[in-house]
């Protein structure tokens, strides 16, 4: 027998701010100590203990649930005796196989219309981020643990739906890809061959037509690109140059600062959802299974922070932050609301996701060739140095569809079908006829037809928006909306000097970016710049594209143009010069 001394079992812990902040409130009563301490413990108990099930859920939902969860630490024990794990990875969305696709969407949909539990499988989980999970699952330390213990269990649910499911993991969408599109609601993930149409009533792609939960049924609804944007690929490094998680989560981190994760988050909901759009509401937002590949990139940018912890010795199981203000429902040792099986807050900071269960494929970059993904999908762009998400109309303009096998037109309304010989063969150059177009797409198709130079052109893609059916369907009622944290971006302010010699005259126009931190600073000085002080200011060349050289200052009546990327104190600053040589 060993005994463990009773010093071993005492953990220190953090004292639940509820529970002080009930002991405070009983200084000045004439209530016994007993009585006080039995108040407030049955209060905070309550609290901590809450009955997961009265949540909406069937109790037969619940349990199928809770089975999942089950199911998945029974894998986990067999495959720790054999000392090994055997890790899902999770891709961007565009990378993936199109087999992969395939049958990502098909578990998704099939989980939509298994009614075996109440009202369906997938609804099920729309129904674990409603009630009362929205205090505990947003707006604190906790958004990030509860969602990612939340996308394993959707992940478990979709690897069960059969034998082909088995291997499904998770998609994600690195929304950045979309951020740095000239036209974001273009992107080929709002298409037939992904997620379907960004505007109005969903009625192309592998969700058309989906009702929702909502009281009365809506069909399910996008606003894209109405509010909010993509996540800036920019300002999200903020995140990344800090250390602690009391940096990056709220309340700890201002809603307004680059450096909060939830509040990039909220953003892309905020793209997605619109004025009227699921995405946009904080209960309806999983209607929508483009939350799932959003939250499976935010839990993707939360794993490389916790990485750069590890690399300055801070562990990040450990790291939970607690101020004063935090909401009790975020206190590390609380129950998650709505998830079974239970878990602790904190215990979704532990390491065990992402070294026994399943890990990330890199982000897309032009280093690694945009993830393997294919070249109509994802493209390196050379003058940004990232990976960008292809436009519909660049999708034709590399005749994608030639390596493209299948879609989700809207005249199938949901169904997947081959890809026809006239949609593979169509290229810009070569465009067939409007009947044929018809024999492709169906004789009730709605034909997108653009003109252009006085040449009518088809797309094989579907409108945007069907206009008739959003006026004529019922938009969902949003009841609590998300965050709109940051402000719209500034504008480049431009600045432009001439410099006159005895031989040549100098242009120069200087577009000045102002970091965020100084957005609402009164410091900053809203007179324009005088160039003398410009010059005198200090100035270091970060990057030099091109330079003039001498023997080219002789030649008479040319021009020369280079580019200058400085640094002003914290303002990056880009200077296009014009030489002319008189």
């Amino acid at each position: 027998m060993v005994l463990i001394p009773a010093s071993a079992l005492i953990v220190e812990d953090v004292f639940p701010p509820m529970l002080e902040e009930c002991y405070a409130g009983q200084v000045d009563k004439t209530n016994t100590p007993y009585d006080v301490q039995t108040s407030c413990l049955e209060r905070f108990l309550t609290h901590m203990n809450r009955n997961t099930s009265s949540i909406g859920l069937g109790r037969d939902a619940y349990d199928w649930l809770d089975s999942l969860g089950k199911k998945l630490h029974i894998r986990l024990r067999r495959q720790a005796r054999r000392g090994y794990y055997r890790l899902r990875v999770r891709k961007e969305i565009r990378a993936l196989s199109e087999d992969e696709r395939d049958i990502f969407f098909d578990a998704v949909n099939a989980l939509k219309r298994d009614t075996s539990v109440s009202p369906n499988k997938y609804d099920s989980f729309v129904i674990m981020h409603m009630g009362g999970a929205g205090a505990s699952a947003h707006g604190g330390p906790n958004f990030v643990s509860w969602h990612r213990y939340f996308c394993v269990l959707f992940e478990n649910a979709l690897r069960a739906v059969d034998r082909k499911s088995r291997s499904v993991t998770l998609p994600y969408w690195d929304s950045r890809a979309d951020y740095l599109m000239t036209n974001r609601e273009d992107s080929i993930l709002f298409t037939e061959l992904f997620l379907g149409n960004p505007k109005g009533v969903v009625f192309s792609g592998p969700f058309a037509f989906w009702s929702t939960l909502t009281k009365p049924a809506t069909l399910l609804r996008r606003d894209v690109g109405t509010g909010g944007w993509p996540i800036d690929p920019q300002t999200i490094k903020d995140v990344f140059k800090k250390r602690y998680h009391r940096e990056i989560l709220t309340p700890t981190a201002p809603d307004d600062d680059f450096a909060n994760l939830e509040s990039h988050h909220d953003m892309v909901h905020w793209y997605i959802g619109g004025n009227d759009g699921h995405m946009g509401d904080v209960n309806l937002s999983p209607s929508d299974p483009v939350f799932w590949l959003h939250h499976c990139f935010v839990d993707y940018l939360w794993e490389q922070f916790r990485k750069g912890q590890t690399k300055f010795g801070i562990n990040s199981e450990t790291d939970y932050p607690v101020a004063p203000n935090t909401n009790p429902s975020h206190l590390p040792n609380r129950i998650m609301d709505n998830l079974v099986p239970t878990k602790t807050n904190i215990q979704g900071f532990s390491n065990s996701f992402t070294k026994q269960i399943y890990r990330y494929a890199d982000a897309p970059t032009c280093k690694n060739r945009c993830g393997e993904a294919y070249d109509g999908f994802l493209f390196c762009d050379k003058t940004k140095n990232a990976c960008v998400s292809r436009s519909r109309q660049d999708f034709i303009r590399v005749n994608g569809f030639s390596k493209v096998k299948n879609w989700y037109p809207p005249i199938q309304k949901g169904k997947r079908v081959p890809i026809t010989t006239t949609i593979k063969n169509m290229k810009p150059t070569k465009q067939p006829t409007k009947t044929e177009m018809k024999n492709a797409l169906g004789a009730d198709a709605d034909i997108l037809t653009e003109t252009k130079s006085g040449k009518e052109s088809f797309s094989a893609f579907s409108r945007k928006e069907n206009t008739k059916l959003t006026q004529t369907s019922a938009a969902p009622k949003i009841t609590k909306r998300f965050k709109m944290p940051f402000a719209k971006p500034r504008r480049r302010r431009s600045v432009k000097y001439t410099l006159n010699g005895d031989n040549l005259k100098i242009g120069l126009d200087i577009n000045l970016r102002l970091m965020h931190e100084l957005r609402n600073s009164s410091s900053v000085s809203r007179t324009s710049y005088k160039f003398d002080n410009l010059a005198l200011s200090p100035i270091a060349i970060i990057n030099k594209h091109k330079e003039i050289k001498p023997r080219e200052m002789r030649k008479l009546n040319s021009k020369e143009h280079s580019i200058l990327h400085f640094k002003l104190m914290d303002f990056p600053i880009v200077v296009d010069i014009w030489t002319t040589f008189l």
